[in-house]
Parts: structure tokens; C-alpha cells; sequence
């Protein structure tokens, strides 16, 4: 099939052309079927998020037009699923009483070129067939199911669905809780994942390259979809595997084999982290967790199972993190009871958890202190950390010599890199040229925010990625 009819055939079946299912009747699509009870939820996202080219005049993206957990029925379909997200969130669909959603929300299909229209995935895999045809019947929709409607503006590519390739390589996996040993690469095949003590189970979240081939987790003969959690103890072999032959695809890949990918689990070995009763493994930031609590790095607040999610980041306690990791020694054997302030600033105290780490970080120059209107400095330990101030400090610790100045203080790639301190400028740049920090990606290009308070959980993520890079 050619590439022509095969983009007709995605975006008038496969994607949200939905086919007509019998007994199903459209004109109450999405309502709740007579007589039926509910067997748990899916999750449904209707999103538009995609950068328009330059030089057109095309609608500008929506954002995530609705999200939300809906009730799913035995009769049920994904498509019945989207509508009913959309009526209960007073958004309009078009055309699926008829089989084809041509319109939501009032974008509609080729407004954005003659590849644009509205297609989706399930569990991040684009199905080989429409929307009404994906059931609980048929058992590929089932409870937990990620149904995900998408403004596409070339047919699929722009969303990782490719029908030139049969490259069936996973592109990440992220762990919901544990360490991952080595760091997932798509070229290397076998894998440590070290969980904490007590742990039964791990979500496992692999991704694939191609999205039109499914990625599915398996242990001891069961197979599990993306994101499940599944029941591990020590010693369990976990097979992640990527477009199996046998398993449905759009593309014409039957003589490719599938990628195959083995975990080894070991629970409450070396390295183990605690599990944080107020993080959610599964969102993007549960695996940093993991990563920097097995390090000692980020402990949670003493005498509470809490991580701290949501709450800034305080300078004592971005010194000590810095601390424990360049004092290992140092830390094993701290007693804050009879630690001395040592530095000739305000904003230090004897016998605090961070005493040393201050000590440490302004001996060093890691952090130097606010300059105060009188020009005197305090190193402020209970102040809030701003993004700006967390990537100089890193900056000051982990860059090589000459590599700030090099880096120059240019920040025109970010919309609001004008705003950035002139302090803080050069350590933008080179965080930026090295990949650490990447900005958030939104509609209107990509932003720094870099007087943002630094939530712990975001501090986790950048620390991970450090580590990663071999910055730190």
C-alpha cells in the first residue's frame, strides 16, 4: 500500500474514522448504556499541542483541550469513551454519530493543511483500526487504558507514528520505583532494577520509536500492557518486548523481529531507596526520586514518611544535597548536635541538619550568599530557591575550567531568556549548550521561568540528569 492510501486509511480508520460498530447506536454514543454498571475507569486526553509553521495562517494550538477519568461499560468503546469525556467537559464533537469526528472544539481536519485531522492511541500505540472497533468486548480496551485523541499536522509522524520504518527499538523506559542499572539506552538489552525492601511490584513505562508497534512487559509467562503494575520479588526476570511479530500493526513489518529487553529485579539490595508515601512513582518525576534517595542525596523529611513533593527547595537544604554527595565520609558520620557555624556571614546557625553543608558550600564558593541592600551577605538558609539560583550553583560546582566563559551569556533560543538575571546568564548557557536544562515547551516556544521557586521533585529531576550526563 502505497503512502497516499495508507495516510487515508489512517485518518479515515485507523485513526479516527471509528467505524461503525453494530449495536452501538451513535446517536447516543457516550451516553451511559441502559442497564450496565460501570467495571472501573480509562483515562481520555483530547489534546491540540502542536507548534503551527511559521508563515501560515493556521488556528493557534488548544493545549489539552479535556482530560479527565471517565466510567467505562462492558458495551463499551474508545470512541464512546472520548465522546463521553467530551460531553461531560461541554466540548463539541463532530461527526461521531456518524463513525468520523471531523471537528472538535471547532478545529476541524485539514484546517491546519491537507495532513491535519484528529487521530489517537491507546496505551501510547496507535491501533491498526478505528476508535469503535478498540472494546472492551474485544479485549483491547480494559480499565486503566490511556485513550489519547491528538490534532496531528502531517498524518502521524509529528506524534512518532511512522509507516517508513520498522525500527521496533524502545526509545525510554521509566521505572516507577527503584534503580535501573545501567541508565536505558535503546541499544543495550539486559538490565538491573534495584527496588526497595518490601517492594511486590514495579510499573514499568516503556516507549516505543515507532508507536505503531506495541510494547508489552512479561514475567513469568503473563503478559503485561504499558504502565501496568506488575508483581515482581528477587529474582524475577522481566522481558520487555517491542512490535512481536504476531501482534497487530499497521505496518508491514511480519519478517521483523521484535525487540527484546531483560530486567533482573533485585529487592531490598544495595542501593535500595525508602518509598515515599506522597510521591507518585508513575508521574514524571518518580523515577529521579528513586534515583536521588538511593543516593542519600534528597532523604525526606526526618521522622515522616514525606518526600516533600510540591514544597521549594531551601538553600540550607540545596547545600546539604551538594554536601552529602562531595562529603560522603563527611555526612556518614555528621552529628548536627555538635555542629559549629562556621562561616562569617548571617544566615548560618550551630546545630542545624545543614551547618556543615553551609560551612562546606561557602568555604568552596558553591554558594556564596544574597547580597543585601547594605552590601553585606547572608547565606540565607531557610530562603526559597529560584531556578536561576539552583542552575549557577550548579553551574559553579560542575562546570570545567573556562567552560562559563565559553559559553558565552547568548539565551535568545529561550522566549524569555531576556529575563534570566545577568548573574545567572552564563550558567544558563552552558546548562543549556551541555543539555541539562532544556526549558518548558510550550505553544509559543520554549521558556526558562528562571525566577521559578524550584519544587524538590523538579530539583530531583535535574540532579538524575546531571548524574546522567556526567556532570556531576
Amino acid at each position: 500500500m502505497n503512502l497516499k492510501r495508507k495516510l487515508v486509511a489512517l485518518l479515515l480508520s485507523a485513526v479516527v474514522a471509528c467505524g461503525l460498530v453494530p449495536g452501538i447506536a451513535f446517536a447516543a454514543i457516550g451516553d451511559i448504556p441502559s442497564g450496565e454498571t460501570p467495571i472501573g475507569q480509562v483515562h481520555v486526553s483530547i489534546s491540540d499541542t502542536l507548534a503551527r509553521p511559521a508563515g501560515v495562517n493556521y488556528p493557534a494550538p488548544r493545549g489539552t483541550i479535556a482530560e479527565g477519568d471517565v466510567d467505562l461499560y462492558p458495551s463499551d468503546s474508545a470512541m464512546s469513551a472520548i465522546v463521553r469525556l467530551a460531553n461531560e467537559k461541554g466540548v463539541a464533537v463532530v461527526g461521531a454519530d456518524k463513525g468520523y469526528i471531523t471537528s472538535v472544539a471547532g478545529l476541524g481536519e485539514f484546517d491546519c493543511g491537507k495532513r491535519s485531522g484528529w487521530m489517537g492511541t491507546i496505551d501510547d500505540w496507535f491501533a491498526n483500526t478505528g476508535f469503535s472497533s478498540v472494546t472492551v468486548s474485544s479485549g483491547a480496551l480494559e480499565p486503566g487504558s490511556e485513550v489519547d485523541l491528538m490534532y496531528t499536522l502531517d498524518g502521524g509522524p509529528d506524534f512518532g507514528s511512522d509507516w517508513g520504518s520498522n525500527d521496533k527499538t524502545v526509545a525510554s523506559l521509566s521505572v516507577g520505583a527503584g534503580i535501573l542499572s545501567p541508565s536505558f539506552s535503546a541499544g543495550v538489552h539486559a538490565y538491573t532494577l534495584t527496588l526497595p525492601e518490601g517492594s511486590t511490584s514495579v510499573a514499568l513505562t516503556p516507549t516505543a520509536t515507532n508507536k505503531n508497534f506495541q510494547v508489552k512487559a512479561r514475567v513469568s509467562g503473563a503478559w503485561y500492557k504499558r504502565g501496568a503494575e506488575i508483581p515482581v520479588s528477587d529474582g524475577s526476570v522481566v522481558e520487555v518486548v517491542c512490535g512481536d511479530p504476531s501482534w497487530p500493526t499497521m505496518n508491514d513489518a511480519a519478517n521483523v523481529p521484535a525487540q527484546r529487553y531483560e530486567i533482573t529485579v533485585k529487592v531490598g539490595a544495595s542501593g535500595s531507596a525508602p518509598v515515599f508515601s506522597d510521591v507518585d512513582y508513575s508521574d514524571w518525576y518518580g523515577d529521579a526520586v528513586t534515583f536521588v534517595a538511593a543516593r542519600g542525596l534528597i532523604t525526606g523529611y526526618a521522622g515522616t514518611t514525606l518526600f516533600g513533593v510540591g514544597d521549594t527547595l531551601t538553600r540550607g537544604q540545596l547545600a546539604t544535597i551538594l554536601w552529602r554527595n562531595a562529603c560522603p565520609d563527611e555526612n556518614a558520620s555528621y552529628d548536627p548536635k555538635t555542629a559549629k557555624n562556621e562561616i562569617d556571614i548571617a544566615g548560618s546557625a550551630d546545630g542545624m541538619y545543614y551547618t556543615a553543608a553551609a560551612n562546606w558550600a561557602f568555604t568552596n564558593g558553591v554558594i556564596t550568599g544574597i547580597v543585601l541592600e547594605d552590601g553585606t551577605r547572608d547565606f540565607a538558609a531557610e530562603g526559597k530557591v529560584s531556578f536561576e539560583q539552583l542552575v549557577t550553583v550548579l553551574a559553579r560546582l560542575c562546570a570545567a575550567p573556562g567552560e562559563l566563559e565559553s559559553a558565552g551569556s547568548d539565551l535568545s533560543a529561550f522566549a524569555d531568556g531576556d529575563l534570566a538575571s545577568d548573574w545567572s546568564r552564563s550558567a544558563f548557557a552552558w546548562a543549556a549548550k551541555k543539555g541539562l536544562v532544556e526549558g518548558y515547551d510550550w505553544p509559543t516556544g520554549k521558556y526558562l521561568v528562571p525566577g521559578e521557586d524550584v519544587a524538590r521533585e523538579r530539583v530531583a529531576v535535574v540532579l538524575k540528569r546531571a548524574f546522567e550526563m556526567g556532570i556531576m
